[in-house]
């Protein structure tokens, strides 16, 4: 099946084929309905905790929220007018921190919406509560493989997902037509996306491709670096995460080729040391100056709000993906558990995700409306099956600050590619002892 799209025309298939692709990550046979409204996913059920009497609930959730919590807290005000639901929208940097101290003071909120990279380290540190014994009634094989399997840490649930994502790239058409450049395809591979680049750089004027490798957004720098590490057959850990791999010929080799896009073939910005892929490459993209990056369901919602801009999607170059998702959890400092957990079963409907999502929801049903509906979004779930996730590691948080340090140091020259995966691997192995 061919991937491209080019938004004039949607073959009639891929629709129809989305979601029997996407099971391919499970064993779900649910058909999508026919009606407007998400279908709830097989064997759900209301949640069996109910909060009793008038109760102040705390939700943390991340900055981009913001314009959705007036909406979600009257909708749940309407089903459960006892809940008196006090939203919290956070900004990503600092935000696994501020939701560490929170715990260990004793003052977390209620519910703790956490990027599936970051609740290891407080599912590691016995900060969380665990979900199994309340969501018997869930369809499991409703929710996007890679953020039900990343909240779910030695076989206990320790996060309920509200967001999956799936990472292709996406590609600026005016830049490619300029330079003659046909556009990438499904098949293409990473040795085709350089080529592609360098024939749309124009140095010091636009660029064929945008990487970020800023420590302030590590989950940036894990999208645009991992799928290279995993095209070139290499790996952060062991399939047992229980050694450091990346210093190995296949992760060095990543690592040179990343790199070398900034260092040797200037295809990358100036600076881009220093960039993230929302608030840098985004924008630059925008402004047709760079080409081609990896991104999920924000870049589309962006690139819809600036219609002059002609853009395509494609999966990326050897079609892996980075998987990311949002799972809601429960610290165990939180005061109202009960509510908590009544909150966060009530969310999981696929009516209410559907509805009230901002960010792509994990649960295939809840996309059976628009703007997930709409041929883009759907794109994105029939790139799941090529998507792979973070290793699920408590100490996974400072091994991206090492990983990232890293890099930092080949894209300036003060290292070489296997100097740097020879100390990620020391540093990630001594982490892994602790």
């Amino acid at each position: 099946m061919k991937k491209t799209m080019t938004f004039s025309r949607l073959s009639v298939g891929l629709l129809a084929g989305v979601m029997l692709v996407i099971s391919g990550c499970s064993s779900s046979n649910q058909s999508a309905p026919s009606t407007t409204t998400p279908a709830p996913g097989k064997g759900d059920q209301p949640a069996k905790t109910e909060a009793q009497g008038p109760v102040t609930l705390t939700v943390w959730m991340g900055s981009w929220w913001a314009e959705k919590v007036p909406e979600i807290v009257s909708a749940y005000k309407k089903d459960y007018p006892n809940v008196t639901l006090k939203i919290e929208t956070l900004p990503i940097n600092g935000y696994l921190d501020k939701a560490i101290s929170s715990e260990l003071g004793g003052n977390s909120p209620d519910v703790l919406d956490l990027d599936i990279t970051m609740l290891p380290a407080m599912a590691g540190k016995d900060m969380l509560e665990t979900w199994d014994n309340y969501i018997k009634d869930l369809d499991v094989n409703d929710f996007h493989a890679g953020a039900w399997n990343g909240s779910k840490i030695n076989g206990k649930m320790y996060g309920l997902p509200n967001r999956g994502e799936s990472s292709v790239f996406f590609y600026n058409k005016t830049m490619f037509d300029e330079a003659g450049v046909s556009y990438p395809t499904d098949n293409w591979t990473q040795e085709d996306m350089l080529e592609m680049a360098k024939k749309i750089t124009v140095a010091g004027k636009k660029y064929g491709v945008g990487i970020a490798a800023s420590n302030s957004d590590p989950s940036n720098v894990f999208s645009s670096f991992s799928p290279v590490l995993w095209s070139y057959g290499g790996d952060f850990l062991n399939k047992e995460n229980t050694e450091a791999i990346i210093n190995k010929p296949e992760g060095v080799k990543a690592i040179t080729f990343w790199t070398e896009l900034y260092t040797k073939h200037k295809v990358v910005p100036e600076g881009s040391v220093n960039f993230a892929l929302t608030k840098d490459v985004m924008p630059m993209f925008l402004n047709n100056q760079v080409a081609m990056m990896p991104n999920s369901s924000s870049m589309v919602d962006m690139l819809k709000k600036n219609p002059q801009v002609k853009w395509g999607m494609v999966l990326q170059p050897n079609k892996f993906g980075r998987t990311g998702g949002w799972s809601f959890t429960l610290p165990k400092s939180s005061k109202n558990k009960d509510a908590a957990r009544q909150f966060v079963l009530w969310y999981m409907k696929p009516e209410n995700m559907g509805k009230l999502n901002v960010v792509f929801p994990s649960r295939k049903s809840a996309t059976n409306v628009p703007p997930w509906s709409e041929p883009e979004m759907q794109f994105l779930l029939s790139a799941a099956p090529y998507q792979k996730a973070m290793p699920a590691v408590a100490a996974w948080t400072e091994m991206q600050t090492v990983i990232v340090t890293e890099l930092q140091k080949v894209l300036t020259g003060a290292k070489t590619p296997q100097q740097a995966a020879d100390e990620m691997a020391k540093q990630m192995n001594a982490l892994l002892k602790k």
